[in-house]
């Protein structure tokens, strides 16, 4: 059971810096991409057609890779504090409850995709001669590592929630948001 774990670990900390890279890459692009539009429209009074399409399919790709990486470090979104200091029953029923809303929330957005990716296959962009399904692939990929994100984190093993640099937010070096050992 234990090797399990660690291969759902690293298989999870893999996806992560992959996801890192690819978001970044993208961001890059993106920013690139609207520079050359930018100087093209003011400078050169014509703008590539291409490069608003580009560039909105880079920040489509960059920003599911990013809530990816959010997901993975605990920086999504959330409508309350994770809970610090409450003892382990709490974090652990925070841990499945958050867990439970992903799947809520994500898994009829992936067991519907196969639809929404073959409405995408003949569809081509305006702009470019480019099919949309390579855009529109990026929502079950994000989901897919979100969901091993998640199967990480349930498997216990603490470092799977965090990248080897990070240091978990509630095991800071600030005792106000430290954990409280139960048997203390």
């Amino acid at each position: 059971m234990m090797d399990i774990r660690k291969k759902i670990s690293r298989l999870s900390h893999f996806l992560d810096r992959l996801c890192l890279t690819g978001a970044v890459a993208f961001f890059v692009l993106m920013l690139a991409l609207v520079a050359l539009q930018v100087v093209g429209r003011y400078l050169f009074r014509i703008a590539p057609v291409w490069t608003e399409e580009a560039a909105r399919y880079c920040m489509v790709w960059g920003g599911l890779l990013g809530a990816t990486v959010a997901y993975k470090r605990l920086r999504d979104p959330r409508l309350t504090a994770p809970p610090k200091g409450e003892g382990s029953l709490w974090v652990l029923t925070a841990k499945y409850l958050r867990g439970i809303g992903a799947i809520i929330f994500l898994g009829p957005v992936l067991f519907y995709s196969n639809r929404f990716l073959a409405r995408h296959w003949d569809r081509t962009s305006e702009a470019m001669d480019f099919s949309t399904f390579w855009v529109a692939i990026a929502v079950p990929i994000a989901i897919t590592v979100i969901f091993i994100h998640l199967l990480a984190e349930l498997a216990g093993k603490q470092e799977a929630l965090l990248s080897p640099q990070e240091k978990p937010r509630w095991d800071s070096d600030d005792p106000r948001t430290q954990l409280r050992d139960p048997a203390a």
